[in-house]
């Protein structure tokens, strides 16, 4: 069998879909500010729907890679922020909300993503018994992970899409739909705050472990000096 060099892990399957979704990323974000509010809605939920595909192939063709998985993380932070910044401008009473909300997707994401590193895992989904048992019923069933991330980027995406839409059946239709979300977006964020807390008391363990076997640790002897 052939190596697999850098360059075939960039032609992924997985990593294909990656590009797909940053591409269709990028049409919903200029379709946002150039106020095509139906554009800019299906392309941001196709590329939400990806999200779950990338995942899927690349357990079903083995094309696990590195790069996937910080391609998928970095493309989520990356369509969040910006849907909450553009609300902010379309919702100025709440920008203080959606800013927080920023602060904590991006802050909780990378702290968990880093210990988990320096823990030896090889993912930010991996997880073991000791884990919160809230972070273990998010991350280990792939059903629950994705329906909660998908319903609560559906729930910012219903609250665009309620600025654009008139009186009428579908604007009711939108905010019933909104209402749906919302509990799923109130405990998405939950877990964004468990994962937060627990990320950080993982490393503050391990700098707590490090630091007792430092000082545990017997002092070295200094070569004695010659005399000549």
């Amino acid at each position: 069998m052939a190596k697999i060099g850098y360059v075939d892990v960039f032609w992924f399957v997985p990593n294909l879909i990656g590009y797909t979704r940053v591409l269709l990323s990028a049409v919903a974000t200029f379709s946002m500010y150039y106020e095509f509010p139906t554009v800019m809605f299906i392309s941001y939920a196709l590329s939400e729907l990806l999200d779950a595909a990338d995942g899927y192939y690349a357990r079903k063709l083995g094309q696990c890679s590195k790069l996937g998985e910080v391609l998928d993380m970095v493309t989520d932070r990356c369509t969040t922020t910006v849907l909450l910044t553009y609300l902010a401008h379309l919702y100025p009473s709440s920008a203080l909300l959606f800013c927080l909300l920023i602060s904590l997707d991006i802050s909780s994401h990378y702290m968990q993503m880093y210990s988990q590193l320096c823990t030896g895992k090889t993912n930010h989904k991996q997880m073991d018994d000791s884990a919160h048992w809230i972070l273990r019923a998010y991350y280990t069933d792939r059903r629950v992970l994705f329906a909660f991330c998908f319903g609560n980027e559906a729930f910012f995406l219903l609250i665009y899409l309620n600025h654009y839409l008139e009186s009428g059946a579908v604007y009711y239709l939108s905010l019933l739909l909104t209402l749906a979300a919302f509990p799923i977006f109130a405990v998405k964020n939950l877990i964004n705050l468990v994962q937060l807390y627990e990320s950080a008391k993982d490393l503050a363990k391990l700098d707590a472990a490090q630091i007792n076997n430092s000082r545990a640790a017997p002092p070295t002897k200094q070569p004695k000096k010659s005399k000549i």
